[in-house]
């Protein structure tokens, strides 16, 4: 009877060691993520300053160079176009809409291209 009561002694051993183990290493795992926790969080943090810094600094930079640099009647010309622009999609907004039926009535509009179809 001694050598049954010996293997389920080591094998009881043996488990307890394997959950000794996997229990200190779960407290050591937590113990030094508690660390890096802070230091990670404050790595990120310089690191995404960092980035939005660049992007805004590279964004504004090249905006006031160009202020600086651009001639103003190139200015005035950039500004009366972009003003044409604007008042060219405005004017066609709004024959669009006036040319539109009403979708409420059911009516549908054929739109031609001014091409024919192959064979006619």
């Amino acid at each position: 009877m001694e050598q049954n009561e010996m293997p389920d002694t080591a094998e009881k051993k043996q488990f307890e060691s394997v959950r000794d183990a996997v229990e200190t290493a779960r407290e050591n795992a937590t113990e030094k993520a508690k660390e890096a926790g802070p230091k990670l969080k404050a790595a990120m943090a310089e690191v995404v300053y960092d980035i939005a810094y660049g992007a805004a600094f590279g964004t504004f930079f090249t905006g006031a160079f160009a202020n600086e640099f651009v001639p103003q009647p190139v200015k005035d010309g950039l500004a009366k176009g972009a003003e044409a622009g604007r008042s060219a999609a405005r004017k066609a907004r709004e024959a669009m809409r006036a040319s539109s039926p009403d979708p409420s009535s059911g009516e549908v509009e054929v739109i031609t291209l001014g091409c024919e179809p192959a064979g006619v």
